[in-house]
């Protein structure tokens, strides 16, 4: 072609094609961080949130290295459309494609186009298992012995491991995500029990707390505080306001009286924003604002008295923060410390961001439980995608009825050193089995310095068995025998959350109408009396009043269902105390045994009586 031929002003178009092929797209997201930013300047979490985005999907470490698959298919997007814009180029020009710099052009942008579709399918296959690499750093799976009687739930990992340290890690998987074995059994943590369920606690803290209007419970804020002091253990939760209503302030449930108390945001301690507040009330932005790389989970929000008596106590709100940072190709979120919400004389919200925390420093956990729910998940990429895919290799949360509300992360206080565990029976991943396999233990009350270890403590083949439903057919059956009442467990049963408690023993829960009345003990084995204990007092409904004071320590129920109180012979006067007596002369016990009784002879006439022909 000679050079008369060739149109070097029609370039132009093609130049102009491409900076608009390219730009468009970070112009646009300029424009929105821009009208995010300014429009909505009042709005913190618009902010915080877009910008978390635009790191999540395309730029972790907030530059191009390590950028996720997403940017590099759209640099892959770019380049093809690089490549039409070239050829039209040419053929408009005139200029062919036999000349050296076109040549040049196209063979750079062709190895650009292959190289970043690599960096995508590489981006994509790796993208979970990097995020399980993240949390394996951080997982011990603690198993009671090696060689031939390592637990069949672990073998797909110990199978394939070589010696490790001696000290951490007894083996060490040899896959890309490799596991860290330690031959050691559980430790006796000795745990102590729980006097209520979640849902019980749940129940008495929303019918009894909150006397102004737009307040409600945050059902997400319930938190167990086990102080380790007889009868002195509490349930709390946030009762959090709405509109233009702030947050009212922390109830506090003692879990067996029928007595909810409330230390207020009020006086010296005002507080004038809500987290479901609206404009200048939203505590949700307030926070957005101040604290713009920490986020956090509504599960990680509780709060309480900073006091002995609540009607004068401070108020404190507690939230387990975390922060968003890349890793590898994509980003991880990581505990960040904790941010401390107290109020001041002038109703503005003083905001104390503390990045360590350190055991006992809080009387609840400052560890979040949602990482503590994540660490669990990834647990499965231990070993590698070989052993997830093809051993389904893994532990999961029970799915038993009895449990099904609340499966785990149960916040427990150990007797033997005092510290705040998080603690969850796990049955196998991918499998219909309801025996419990492993317990999954993080420390709960520190925080700081990165992810808290997470041991997995493998159950022995020859262990005796546990199985969660197992436990609850027996709890019901026992309750039966000692009150001659039927319960039930499962959706809508009354048999409510079975919890682990001391060495072997576990605990199940018996609500009637959302409030725990009685709770069984046993043990997982059957070698140890079961107990029955019945709490005292009732839940006082919103405006009833209060009932006398109920004692302050549960009874626990004879070993076996107490004997009705003799009836009095043919010819001879009613003794007291008898079931043909004085009703007001029998104890709350003897008044049940005559009830059962009654009902079982009524039920034995009925059966006997001949239906009429």
């Amino acid at each position: 072609m000679s050079s008369r031929d060739r149109r070097p002003g029609k370039t132009g178009p093609a130049l102009l094609g491409a900076a608009v092929w390219w730009l468009w797209m970070p112009v646009g997201a300029l424009l929105i961080w821009v009208v995010k930013h300014f429009v909505f300047g009042g709005f913190g979490q618009q902010d915080q949130s877009y910008l978390l985005l635009l790191q999540q999907e395309f730029f972790p470490h907030s530059s191009v290295l390590g950028a996720t698959a997403l940017f590099w298919l759209w640099i892959t997007v770019g380049l093809l459309g690089t490549l039409a814009i070239i050829a039209f180029a040419v053929e408009e020009s005139g200029a062919g494609y036999g000349g050296k710099s076109v040549r040049l052009l196209l063979a750079v942008v062709v190895l650009a186009t292959l190289g970043s579709a690599v960096r995508v399918g590489t981006g994509l296959w790796d993208n979970d298992k990097d995020l399980g690499r993240f949390y394996a750093r951080a997982t011990v799976l603690d198993i009671p012995a090696g060689d031939n009687r390592t637990p069949r739930s672990v073998l797909p990992v110990a199978a394939h491991s070589r010696k490790g340290d001696g000290t951490r890690c007894d083996l060490v998987g040899t896959s890309d995500v490799p596991a860290c074995v330690k031959v050691a059994p559980m430790p006796d943590f000795d745990f102590d029990p729980r006097t209520a369920s979640f849902t019980g606690a749940s129940t008495a803290l929303a019918n009894s707390a909150g006397q102004a209007s737009g307040v409600q419970l945050m059902r997400h804020s319930i938190h167990y505080l086990p102080t380790g002091r007889p009868n002195q253990e509490v349930w709390t939760a946030v009762l959090d306001g709405s509109g233009e209503q702030p947050i009212e302030g922390v109830a506090i449930w003692d879990g067996r009286s029928n007595t909810v108390s409330t230390c207020s945001f009020r006086g010296d301690h005002s507080f004038d924003r809500a987290f479901g507040g609206a404009g200048d009330n939203s505590l949700r932005n307030l926070l957005s604002e101040r604290f713009p790389d920490l986020v956090y989970s509504d599960q990680d929000i509780w709060g309480y008295c900073d006091g002995a008596d609540p009607g004068t106590a401070a108020p404190v709100i507690v939230i387990s923060v975390e922060r968003q940072t890349g890793w590898a190709e994509r980003t991880v979120l990581q505990p960040a410390g904790v941010l401390l919400l107290t109020g001041s004389p002038d109703g503005k919200p003083v905001l104390t961001y503390r990045p360590e925390i350190a055991p006992r420093e809080l009387p609840g956990a400052a560890y979040p439980a949602s990482v503590v729910r994540a660490q669990i998940a990834e647990i499965q990429w231990l070993g590698g995608r070989g052993a997830k895919n093809e051993s389904s290799f893994g532990y999961e949360h029970t799915s038993a009825a009895t449990n099904a509300g609340n499966p785990g992360e149960f916040l427990l206080r150990s007797a033997t050193d005092g510290h705040l565990y998080y603690v969850t029976p796990l049955v196998p991943r991918d499998s219909s089995s309801q025996l419990v396999v492993a317990f999954a233990v993080v420390q709960a009350d520190r925080v700081g310095g990165g992810l808290n270890d997470l041991h997995v403590y493998v159950r022995g083949d020859d262990s005796p068995t546990i199985n969660i439903g197992v436990l609850a057919s027996r709890m019901v059956s026992y309750f039966g025998q000692q009150t001659s009442m039927a319960i039930r467990f499962g959706s809508g049963g009354q048999l409510q959350e079975i919890i682990p408690f001391g060495r072997d023993m576990w605990r199940g829960f018996v609500d009637i109408q959302g409030q725990t009345q009685d709770y069984i003990d046993l043990s997982g084995d059957a070698t140890v009396q079961p107990n029955l204990v019945a709490v005292n007092g009732s839940i006082t409904p919103p405006g009833n009043q209060p009932g006398p004071a109920p004692s302050t320590s549960a009874s626990p129920a004879p070993s076996s269902a107490p004997s009705p109180p003799a009836a009095a012979s043919p010819g001879q006067a009613t003794p007291a105390g008898s079931c043909g007596g004085d009703t007001g002369q029998l104890s709350t016990a003897q008044l049940a045994a005559c009830i059962a009784a009654f009902s079982q002879a009524l039920q034995s006439r009925v059966q006997a009586t001949p239906s009429p022909g």
